[in-house]
């Protein structure tokens, strides 16, 4: 078991390396501090405790550094970490993504005295602007994506207003109420009255009675 899992890992970490080998930058060393990454010149303007590793920037380098005058590579925990900055002069990005502030990057998010090394782009690659023809046709494929989908949404109303079915109005006859139980309420009621006073009566005539 343990020879098998000493195979698969080693599988592993040889597929790992095909795919970083694949994708990997290009670096040649023209002198000690020139170099040439993917054919665009560097100059190694700082080393600080022999920080600079051409392997591991091979593996680390990307394409999106290209637009930065400034490469700052940082190890932390055997790991190499590369951030851009852009010259003190330039009018791009932050701040604080200026080359001046990179002490302060060094000191807040960087180990404590960890190796480092400072690139500069001798080649900065602008990026590519749209041109004012090509925005005007995105932005009139836009408006007409916009009216098109307008219109959709307001057939599906007609349609609906169109399917709805007509309903006839509903008529209903009204009865008279049926006073029966009223009139049997009333009689009922007089009879009890009357029932009473009946009995009331009955009563004085028996007092006189005993009087005589």
């Amino acid at each position: 078991m343990n020879s098998e899992k000493k195979e698969r890992r080693e599988a592993q970490l040889a597929k790992k390396a095909e795919t970083i080998k694949a994708y990997a930058s290009d670096v040649q060393m023209e002198s000690e501090t020139q170099l040439l990454i993917d054919g665009h010149p560097y100059v190694i303007e700082k080393n600080f405790r022999n920080g600079f590793d051409v392997e591991k920037l091979k593996e680390r380098f990307s394409q999106i550094l290209t637009k930065y005058d400034y490469i700052v590579g940082d190890w932390g925990y055997d790991q190499l970490r590369l951030h851009g900055f852009y010259a003190a002069d330039s009018k791009k990005g932050f701040p604080s993504q200026s080359i001046d502030h990179m002490q302060d990057y060094l000191l807040e998010y960087c180990n404590f005295g960890c190796a480092y090394f400072v690139l500069h782009n001798l080649d900065v690659t602008k990026p590519v602007r749209k041109s004012k023809k090509h925005q005007n046709r995105n932005n009139n494929k836009k408006k007409n994506i916009d009216s098109d989908t307008k219109t959709v949404r307001r057939k599906p109303r007609e349609t609906e207003r169109k399917k709805k079915p007509y309903t006839s109005e509903k008529k209903f006859e009204i009865r008279e109420r049926n006073n029966r139980k009223e009139n049997v309420a009333v009689s009922t009621i007089k009879r009890n009255n009357t029932r009473k006073r009946h009995f009331v009566i009955r009563q004085k005539n028996e007092q006189k009675d005993s009087k005589a």
